[in-house]
């Protein structure tokens, strides 16, 4: 299969949320359960931002290097973008949505650990559906 700078670069996104949730997602499902403190989500913030930005740093200077050309941007471009935002936004929303309804209700999972554990979740989902969307687009028109 060929694929296109832009479809790499979806896939570099795709790849960083698989390797979050294996790596980081472990952390804040076991904590879940108990009140986070102020030095644990420190830590795991500088983490976090560390890894992104080494693997990001990484993963678009060797696409820059294998593909020396230039994207194209089009109309396709701005449709497959649009299309693939407004399900990720309807789907933020939704979950959104469930969050509140999870707070609000009588649920003895409301902890601040459950609570974070639900938001990233929520976040990885709509990212992981959004980047799939927006590969699926590009594969198809």
């Amino acid at each position: 299969m060929n694929f296109s700078k832009k479809e790499i670069s979806i896939s570099i996104e795709l790849v960083f949320s698989i390797l979050f949730i294996v790596f980081f997602m472990p952390y804040f499902y076991e904590n879940r359960l108990i009140s986070y403190d102020f030095n644990f989500i420190t830590k795991k913030i500088i983490q976090i931002a560390i890894f992104s930005t080494i693997y990001f740093s990484l993963a678009y200077s060797l696409l820059e290097f294998i593909y020396k050309s230039k994207m194209i941007h089009d109309e396709r471009d701005d449709l497959i973008s649009s299309k693939s935002y407004r399900l990720a936004y309807i789907l933020l929303d939704l979950g959104i949505v469930v969050v509140l309804g999870h707070l609000l209700s009588d649920s003895p999972f409301q902890t601040n650990g459950t609570i974070i554990f639900l938001i990233i979740t929520l976040l990885l989902a709509v990212s992981l559906i959004k980047s799939l969307f927006q590969l699926y687009l590009y594969k198809t028109s």
